[in-house]
């Protein structure tokens, strides 16, 4: 079984959604028997995360939040990780960017410092809400919702990245082509949102999950892509 940790702070509206989504990435976890354990709140720091990567040990990490292209942010937005900075601490690790642009140069600097597969996004992770606040009841971000809980549940039943990005990619196509149908006044923000995340996806690196249920070890693509929320000091 693997170790799997998530990491996720509640900042603003867009960090509500992305906490939302984290967790219910680790629920997909727990129900094949993965272990998890989260860094939330006042603890995402460098210093946080640092701490739980030596005594927990993760085999995979889930990070939801601020990111930017060599950045990701936690608690007050301050800088968590950071490419040739301190993502050395991710050796050996694997992980997932709830974030946006982690893609462009922290995810490929994790796994050249060591992480055996990292995902993100090359652009801005972006996507509609109602207004009310409420992440599990939004019509306009269930889309964004199945995207997440469907591709996640895909990599920790099959051990895949390489599942991963091709259940990815086949939600975005059904949702936008829901979305092309719709009459909904928002139909088409909606579709710029999906088209966009779509085209961003990223994962770099080649490693493995253990998981015995399912038949063992599966190799990862070596090259593929996914995303994240954007990051800026005057938010």
């Amino acid at each position: 079984m693997a170790r799997v940790l998530g990491v996720h702070v509640i900042n603003d509206e867009p960090t509500r959604y992305a906490s939302y989504w984290a967790e219910r990435i680790l629920g997909e976890a727990r129900r094949v028997g993965h272990t998890t354990r989260e860094l939330t709140g006042g603890m995402v720091t460098s210093a946080g995360l640092q701490s739980s990567m030596e005594q927990y040990k993760p085999d995979m990490v889930i990070l939801a939040g601020h990111g930017g292209p060599n950045v990701f942010t936690g608690a007050g937005m301050q800088v968590v990780l950071q490419g040739c900075v301190n993502d050395g601490m991710m050796k050996g690790s694997q992980s997932m960017f709830v974030s946006c642009l982690t893609g462009i140069s922290l995810v490929p600097s994790m796994v050249s410092k060591g992480a055996l597969a990292a995902s993100g996004f090359t652009k801005e992770f972006v996507w509609m809400i109602d207004g009310l606040g409420f992440p599990a009841t939004d019509r306009y971000a269930a889309s964004f919702t199945r995207f997440w809980v469907e591709s996640s549940r895909a990599l920790f039943q099959s051990g895949s990245w390489q599942n991963y990005y091709q259940v990815g990619k086949r939600i975005w196509q059904e949702e936008e082509a829901k979305w092309q149908q719709s009459t909904d006044p928002i139909a088409p923000s909606v579709l710029l949102c999906i088209r966009q995340n779509s085209s961003a996806m990223v994962v770099n690196g080649a490693g493995t999950m253990e998981i015995p249920e399912f038949g063992g070890v599966t190799r990862f693509l070596p090259v593929l892509a996914i995303g994240a929320l954007l990051y800026s000091r005057n938010k």
